[in-house]
């Protein structure tokens, strides 16, 4: 009998009925975010001309992978970033609350308009620091977004006192997407009204051509010395590396998290190189240009993605395939987990430096329902699924 529970973020493309087994297929991810009770009043009614004050300080730039509309090709992982001071308009251009924000500019228009009210077109890090104020909140409006600030903007205020931030609008900033390449594009942060939820995060980026015009990008400006700190481009590494994992540490990863807490008994990893050899030896022989392994992998399925993929045992019959968002050093998050009930394995990882979006595991290499897949999903979803 087979019995499959499934979670957020795992997709099952089929279940081949195994009599001997029984398998489930879990994943974790970031739940959409929520609206909050109330919008958040500004602190003070906005005035004609008014700016907000940016002390130096540091913030953390990015996103967490994993996180919900997390694009991992534009929006670097968490970092500490330093920046001086500067002062920001509370609203967009022309920063007058009885007046409509102007869109449907260039870039090259935008920063025209800043020079000529003494200002200039804020930096995407100054823009990014403006709107996760001082507690490095996810939204303008706080760890949610709520969707009335695209109708209000004037009444959604960031912890610098900087009023709807990208709520009815995306924004240019000064900054290149991929400066100097044949991809560099301009880097607008914000969205429209009626954007979804996770375009409005603080950290999300959006490319554009500095001489287009849209609706729906207009922009702010900001004042005092420009910070010269770039957002770290994500860079593509080595497709997969075998990475060492010791198995008190794979314990605390699983209990961790509550979908794969149980795995945490007397949990095992398959014998290097022997238990690799024993799946492929299991099957016809033919590698089919894999190259097989029962060692953890660091995957790098595209430009700032990077995911800890393992197999190992539990107990003396269930195996698994677990993987991890790389968070940072030594740090992680779940991504999916796959679990075989009444399968002493071993399982096999199968993976080919020409194929980055997917990698196999397998018990039985070139066996029919024996061997499934590990995928990425853009925009940054792993699902683990059978054939």
């Amino acid at each position: 009998m087979v019995w499959l529970t499934l979670a957020l973020g795992a997709v099952p493309l089929s279940c081949k009925k195994t009599p001997a087994r029984s398998r489930s297929s879990l994943a974790s991810s970031s739940a959409a975010p929520s609206a909050s009770a109330e919008l958040r009043a500004p602190v003070e009614v906005a005035h004609a001309g008014e700016r907000g004050e940016v002390p130096t300080g540091g913030f953390r730039a990015g996103s967490a992978p994993g996180d919900a509309g997390r694009h991992p090709e534009l929006e670097p992982r968490l970092a500490s970033i330093e920046l001086g001071p500067y002062q920001i308009d509370r609203l967009p251009y022309p920063n007058d609350p009885a007046k409509p924000a102007l869109v449907n500019v260039t870039r090259d228009e935008a920063q025209r308009l800043c020079a000529e009210h003494g200002e200039r077109l804020c930096t995407e890090l100054e823009w990014e620091r403006a709107c996760k104020g001082p507690a490095d909140d996810r939204y303008p409006t706080g760890d949610a977004w709520d969707e009335r600030c695209g109708a209000e903007p004037s009444r959604c205020e960031s912890g610098f006192t900087t009023l709807g931030m990208g709520a009815a609008a995306g924004e240019w900033t000064a900054s290149d997407i991929a400066p100097g390449t044949p991809k560099s594009l301009a880097s607008v942060r914000g969205a429209a009204a009626d954007a979804p939820a996770e375009e409005h995060r603080c950290a999300a980026r959006h490319g554009f051509s500095a001489s287009a015009k849209d609706p729906h990008v207009g922009f702010r400006c900001c004042a005092g010395p420009p910070n010269a700190r770039m957002l770290p481009e994500p860079a593509l590494g080595d497709a997969y590396a075998k990475v060492h994992l010791g198995p008190e540490r794979l314990v605390e990863l699983l209990k961790s998290d509550p979908l794969t807490r149980e795995l945490a008994k007397d949990v095992k990893f398959f014998r290097e190189p022997d238990s690799a050899e024993t799946v492929v030896s299991r099957g016809p022989g033919d590698r089919k240009g894999f190259s097989f392994t029962v060692s953890p992998l660091h995957w790098n399925p595209v430009p700032g993605a990077d995911l800890l993929v393992l197999t190992g045992r539990s107990g003396e019959n269930t195996s698994f395939v677990v993987a991890y968002f790389i968070l940072a050093d030594n740090s992680y998050k779940l991504a999916a987990s796959f679990v075989m009930k009444n399968e002493p394995g071993p399982v096999a990882l199968a993976y080919s430096d020409d194929i980055r979006p997917r990698l196999h595991f397998s018990t039985c290499w070139g066996c029919p329902g024996e061997t499934g897949k590990i995928l990425f999903r853009k925009p940054e979803r792993i699902a683990i699924v059978e054939p």
